[in-house]
């Protein structure tokens, strides 16, 4: 049996795959930006659909492989790719994991002052 951890970093703009293996080598680093589309144009059902099916079906034909998904960041498609991705990769999935940090509202605490 294959272990391979699926990192996925959603900015603004953009969206990031990075598959490792067990011991962190990096086997494959994709970003939605390789389609060759500028702007929010790429963050569009058919792009992601696209973009999906183009880097992951290497591992669908692997039967053995098993994945830990670790998403991070925000995002206006995050919870669109997400579905997308439950849906191809239902069979092969171990964990699902978002690690994204919420901000805590701006409360911080206030400087001393120093006299």
């Amino acid at each position: 049996m294959k272990l391979y951890f699926l990192l996925i970093l959603f900015t603004q703009n953009n969206i990031f795959l990075t598959l490792t293996n067990f011991k962190g080598e990096v086997l494959i680093w994709k970003s939605l930006g390789t389609l060759k589309i500028k702007g929010l144009k790429k963050l569009t059902n058919s792009f992601i659909k696209s973009f999906i099916l183009m880097n992951l079906n290497k591992l669908k034909f692997k039967a053995d492989a098993k994945i830990h998904v670790r998403l991070k960041g925000y995002n206006k498609t995050k919870k669109l790719f997400t579905r997308l991705l439950v849906l191809f990769l239902q069979e092969l999935l171990t964990s699902f994991v978002d690690t994204t940090s919420d901000p805590l509202n701006g409360c911080k605490s206030k400087k001393k002052r120093r006299l």
